[in-house]
Parts: C-alpha cells; structure tokens; sequence
C-alpha cells in the first residue's frame, strides 16, 4: 500500500460516525442552574457558520428542555445552554449529518434522592414524558431506574385495565359435556375401564391474549429486580409496590421477553403504548439493565412536581390546624362581560378551610426566597424582582377569592432538606374587619424521614397559629 493509500485510509477513518455511547459527550446542567458554554470541537462541527445550523437542527430538542441559548465570542465562537424549570435528557444532532453528536442531561438541582422522596410521597402524581427522540449518549447510567420505571408501570396498568379477553381453544375432562365431546376417545378409553362421566372436551373460553401475559410478566419482573436494590429510594419502594399489584393481577403462568411479534396489525393507543414500555424494558435502554451507556429521552416539568408535593404536604398540615383541604385544584373562575376577556380563572396550588378562616397556598419552584435572604430586595436583579413583584400580586389577587376574616396567602419556596431553619418573611394587610397576611415561607424538598417531616410540620403550624 501506498504513503497516499495509507493517507486517504486515515482519512476516511476520521470521518466514520463515532461508535454507540463512545466519544460523545453528555452535557450535564442543573435546572435553573448556570449556563455551560460549548463549542464546535464539542459538538463535532467545523468552521465557523456552524452555529445557526446547529441551533435549527437541535430547536425541537432544545425547546423539549426548555434550554435558552446565549452566543458568546470571547475567545471563540461557542453557544451558552442555559436551564430552566425542566429536567431530563435529549440528543444533539450534527446539522450536517443529522447523526447524534452529544446528549444533554439536565438534574434536579436538590438531588435525585430528595426528588425520589418527593415521588414516593406524591404517587408519581408528575411523572416524565419518555422517548419521542433518538437515544441520548451516555445517559443510562446517569439517571436512577425509577424515573424511567414510573412511565413504564403506569402504561402497564392501562394495559392490564383495558386489554380485552380473546376465545381460546381448551382441552378439559369433564364429567358434564361442554363443547364438543370427543366421544371416540370415550369409547376407547373411558367406556373399557367403566368411567361413564369421564369426557373429554374441547371448548372455548374467554381468557387474556397467552403471549402477551407473558411478556408482562417478564416486564414487571425485570423492573422489580432492578428497584430492588434500591431500597432507600422512596420512589423505589412504591414502584415495586404498584409491580407487586400488578403482578398478582396478572397471576402466575409463563414468562417471555417482548418481541417484534408482540406488534403485529393494527393496535390501539392503549396497547402501543405499552408495548413500546415494554420494548423499552428489554433493550435496556436504562430499563431492567445497566449494560447499556445510551439511555431514553425523557424531560420532567419539576414545578409540577413542586406543586403535586405542596398539596399533598397542605392535605398533611390542615387537620393540625384544624382546617380542611379540599381535594383537587382550588380553581375560581372569573366572570367577564363584553366581548374582550383575558384569563378565565385564578387556581391557587391548594386551600385550607375553615370556620372564619382561610388559608391559600402558592408553590413557587423559584429561588427568590433564598435571593432574598442573601441580598435583600435591594440586591436582586431587575428580572427577579419583576418576576417576584407579579408573584406578590397574584397572592394578593387570591386573597380576595374569600370573604373569611382571616386570610392567609402564602407563597411556597423550595429549600435543601438540610436547612432547619429556612427563612420566612410576613406581611400583614387590614380592610376593615379583615386581617389579610401575605407569607414567604420554605419547605423542604423531600424529607429525610419521619423526624424532619414531623418538625417541618410542628414549625408551619406554629408560622399559621400566630
């Protein structure tokens, strides 16, 4: 072989596609975190009019985590992510080729451990949105089974809940006829040794689809196997409770692992959808495996997660108060007149209610509490105190949805399970007869056991009683 042969073979061998899960990088950020910055080489571009391109071709998934771009020219061309209020992971695609490049991975800024905890106290009320998109790099080991699981095991239950029972043939001996005898088997078996009553019988009978049982049977059972481990994770623990539900359901009888076969003809959403969780399962793309680098795309509104764990913490705190939470959003509706009309309800997170007393509650996945505390109103931002300045008027629009004489609006921030003492702050307004107070107050994210939740609750009590 030639010097030029040996040239053009190196050549070509730089431009071959970068194997599965080797050598593209996984973008880490943290919701509401600092934007990272990153380049051509990074994304595996060249020249210097890659970066529009790039932008296009990666809009959909960009808009998917609600990552905002910054261009920076300091020392060269590179684009800033920066994260917002949703979690998970999407792929980047090269806008020349079209071919996965790298993968964004966007974490709870308060830990995986305390969102689990969060997840087993709310029942997965929030839950992620799972594939739509290619495989991210280098994700699967990144993120705990149990996000990917809740998806999975719910579409199961729908599954399980809707499938409709098929006619199966079945063999049975019987004293009684049933279906179609087989009289010769009679005469020859039964009649000699004087077993008048013993028929056999060949019947139908209606009876969930054999194949597909089995294939949820292993679904279930390879996701318990990998929860189990994980015993400290509340959000484990009641998965594996809602798969020990399932299981017993589906009953006992063979196990198969998801094929092809299992999607032959048309199906209904319903029955698609969990085989598509099942399939996930047995790829093991951060299912049921941990031989896999690539995992699923998936994205998390984490302030839906906030405000699920705000009114199952409310429905905790009003019988100390000796208030009642009513279930379900607390949605009023505005009336407009005319034909011009702007939004038609204000829906505070949860309320307490009680004799002369009210008592809204507000969750805000912000961190202007914390801002507060370390620079005061005066240290803040212009955007933040826009943003905060609009939060302070809407609590005060829901002060006004009752006529209780004592009404309490409070805004709910999150804070680190570690932090005893979060900060509060306290504003009182009177009208007349009324005593309307407007509260900043924080809550942990997720408790550390039952000690830390029985104080967090002891010390809103205390904040509400005065």
């Amino acid at each position: 072989m030639s010097a030029g042969d040996r040239a053009k073979g190196r050549a070509r061998a730089d431009r071959k596609p970068l194997p599965l899960g080797r050598g593209r990088p996984l973008i880490k950020l943290e919701d509401h975190g600092e934007p990272r910055a990153i380049d051509a080489k990074t994304l595996g571009a060249g020249g210097d009019r890659w970066l529009d391109p790039f932008l296009a071709a990666n809009e959909p998934a960009l808009r998917r985590l609600e990552l905002t771009t910054e261009v920076h020219t300091t020392g060269g061309l590179r684009v800033g992510l920066r994260p917002g209020s949703r979690i998970g992971a999407v792929p980047l695609v090269s806008p020349a080729t079209r071919r996965v490049v790298a993968g964004v991975l966007v974490e709870p800024r308060y830990r995986w451990a305390a969102l689990g905890a969060v997840f087993g106290a709310t029942g997965f009320e929030a839950e992620p949105s799972v594939g739509g998109a290619r495989l991210v790099p280098g994700s699967a080991r990144e993120v705990p089974p149990w996000i990917l699981a809740a998806p999975v095991v719910r579409r199961l239950e729908e599954l399980l809940a809707r499938s409709r029972r098929s006619f199966v043939e079945k063999v049975e001996e019987r004293t009684s006829p049933r279906g179609r005898v087989d009289w010769s088997d009679w005469a020859r078996h039964s009649v000699p040794l004087g077993r008048w009553t013993r028929l056999t019988c060949h019947f139908t009978e209606p009876t969930d689809d054999p194949a597909l049982m089995a294939a949820v049977r292993w679904t279930l059972g390879r996701l318990g196997d990998e929860l189990a481990p994980r015993t400290e994770s509340e959000a484990s623990r009641f998965l594996r409770e809602r798969i020990t539900t399932l299981l017993q359901a589906v009953g006992p009888g063979p196990v198969l692992r998801p094929g092809p076969e299992l999607a032959a003809g048309s199906l209904d959403a319903w029955l698609a959808e969990g085989l598509e969780a099942m399939t996930w399962v047995a790829e093991e793309r951060g299912l049921g495996g941990s031989r896999s680098l690539d995992g699923l795309a998936w994205d998390l509104a984490v302030d839906a997660v906030w405000e699920a764990w705000v009114r199952r913490f409310a429905s905790d705190l009003a019988p100390r108060l000796g208030l009642s939470a009513p279930r379900g959003e607390a949605r009023v509706r505005l009336h407009w007149r005319g034909s011009l009309a702007s939004m038609g309800s204000l829906a505070p997170d949860a309320a307490l209610r009680g004799l002369g007393r009210t008592v809204w509650l507000d969750a805000k996945y912000k961190t202007h509490l914390t801002l507060l505390a370390r620079h005061g109103w005066s240290g803040l931002g212009e955007a933040v105190r826009h943003a905060h300045r609009a939060d302070l008027h809407q609590a005060l629009a829901y002060a006004n949805l009752s006529d209780a004489e004592r009404v309490d609006t409070v805004l709910v921030y999150p804070h680190l399970a570690t932090e005893d003492r979060p900060s509060t702050a306290l504003a009182t307004v009177c009208a007349g007869r009324r005593r309307v107070r407007l509260l900043l107050a924080g809550l942990p994210f997720g408790f550390r056991g039952p000690e830390h939740r029985e104080r967090t609750l002891e010390r809103w009590r205390r904040l509400l009683a005065a």
